[in-house]
This record gives C-alpha cells, structure tokens and sequence, in this order.
C-alpha cells in the first residue's frame, strides 16, 4: 500500500512516516502549498497512491496570523480533497482535525459525539474544514481524527511540555505557567503515528475518532515527575498572560472507538514519554 502524506516533514509527520514503514507500507511525501489549489492538483496527479493522511497544517493556537489558519487548514484541505476525489474515486483520506473541536466547556473524558463549540481560530479552522470535507464524502472514505494534546522529542519549545522539558534539561532557576492545576490529556507523537498507521490499514472505520490516552494529568503532575528524573526543582511563577480564564478542570478524550478499531493499540505512559523527552541527547532533536 502506498499512502499520500502531507506534512511528512513536520513534527508529527517524521514520526508517521517511520510507522508506515515500519507496517511495511511505502510513505509517499506530498510536498506542495496546499492554498495553491493548481499546485496540489499538479502534485497529486503525478502521484502514484492507494490511499491518504492529511496532517499538514497550520497548528500553533496562540499565533496572530489567524487568516492562515483558514487558508491552509480549511481551505487548504479541501483542495487536497478535490485533487484526490479525481485521481482516486473512493480513497480513503485521514485527515488532521483537532479535539479543540470541542471546546473548552466541555469536561471529562469527551466521546466522539459530543456538541462542537470551537473558540478560537484554530479551532474554528478545523471545525470549518471536518465540515466542508463532507461535501467530499459521496466520493472519498474520509476519517477525521481529532487528536488530544501530545508531545514528544523535535516538538518546538513554544508548546507546553517541551518548555517545561527544555527548562529542566537546562536546569533554569524559574519556569513562568498558567493554570498548573488542570488535568489534560497527554500522548506521545510515537503512539498517535501508530494510530494513523493503524487507521490507513484497518477494515473499517468510523467517519470521526478521537487519539486519545484516555487519562488526565495536571501539569503539576508533570512537573513533579521531571523534578524526580532530573534531581532538580524549579520555582514555578505564575504569569497572569499565560492563565486561560474559565478552564474546565478536567479534559481528556476516550479513546473507546479507537481500542474498539484498533485492539492491540496502546498509549505510552505519561513517564516514558517525559523520560525520552529529557534524556535524548540535543544533536538528535529536530525542530520543525
């Protein structure tokens, strides 16, 4: 099987790529600028695929370019969409939702069909595109993947855990947060591109699937274990521009459609995924 990849080169798609591979399927980089709907059209027909991950995106919340957001994630994709809907009729495509999604009222651990209530761009854009592919969806099998938070070695230090990661590692005297008291669902990127692999290959599934661990932790949680692993503490401030107002203080995803799908998947535990980030060496860490 070849599988079409875009954003094979970012941080979550390094990762995927080497599942694919690793499945024995043939990982096919599309390397094009999907707001360039000629472009990607040029691309896709010159490819040679079976079937598609669409991870490529514009990801970081907190960014003040919000145009972007739509023109890459929402209209971007159903580019990518159009293209594939006429070189293969009836591929199956994944593609890259977010649990954000689901807003920031919701709480516990969220099922597949609980209400949307995106609020912020991002969100909205990905919100936007779940929406419009389904005008695709009487000519492609499409999967939209909402991922919960995940992390992992080469992710950009402006996320969440990789800072904390990246201030023990240099064993900084202060590190500034927020709400150090919400609990959220944390993966690990090697187990989020083992769900994809399993996603592109699996018999039957469903038209929307959290990734998910289906546990919580408190980035107080995850503070205190990298004060074990590294055998030092840090003084935690707490920087009012940082506190998000209103946060629900448990929000983690289930992930009982995926185990059902998928029955030999498994999440990586929260302490080797903050031991691995801690102890790979700085030459092995890519940066998007």
């Amino acid at each position: 099987m070849r599988v079409a990849l875009t954003g094979a080169t970012g941080f979550t798609g390094r990762f995927v790529t080497s599942a694919l591979e690793k499945a024995g399927l043939t990982p096919v980089a599309l390397r094009v600028d999907l707001r360039n709907k000629d472009a990607v059209d040029k691309v896709v027909n010159a490819t040679d695929f079976d079937r598609v991950i669409h991870l490529a995106g514009h990801a970081f919340v907190e960014a003040a370019d919000w145009q972007s957001f739509y023109s890459i994630n929402q209209l971007g994709t159903l580019n990518l969409l159009d293209a594939v809907a006429r070189k293969r009729p009836g591929a199956r495509c994944i593609i890259a939702s977010s649990a954000q999604v689901y807003g920031p009222h919701a709480e516990g651990l969220i099922l597949e069909d609980a209400p949307t209530n995106p609020t912020n761009h991002y969100a909205l854009s990905k919100w936007a595109m779940e929406r419009g592919a389904e005008l695709w969806r009487d000519r492609l099998e499409i999967v939209a993947t909402r991922p919960f938070n995940y992390t992992g070695v080469g992710q950009d230090t402006k996320y969440l855990i990789p800072k904390i990661v990246d201030h023990f590692r240099r064993r900084a005297d202060v590190i500034e947060l927020g709400n150090t008291w919400v609990r959220r669902d944390f993966g690990d990127v090697r187990t989020v591109a083992d769900a994809y692999t399993g996603l592109v290959q699996a018999a039957v599934v469903p038209s929307v699937v959290n990734i998910s661990t289906g546990s919580v932790f408190s980035i107080g949680d995850i503070l205190e274990r990298l004060t074990v692993l590294s055998g030092h503490h840090i003084d935690v401030q707490v920087n009012p521009a940082f506190v998000r107002k209103g946060d629900v203080e448990v929000l983690g995803g289930s992930a009982a459609t995926l185990r059902q799908i998928l029955p030999d998947w498994q999440p990586m535990s929260l302490d080797d995924t903050l031991e691995w980030m801690y102890s790979v060496d700085d030459s092995q860490r890519r940066q998007p």
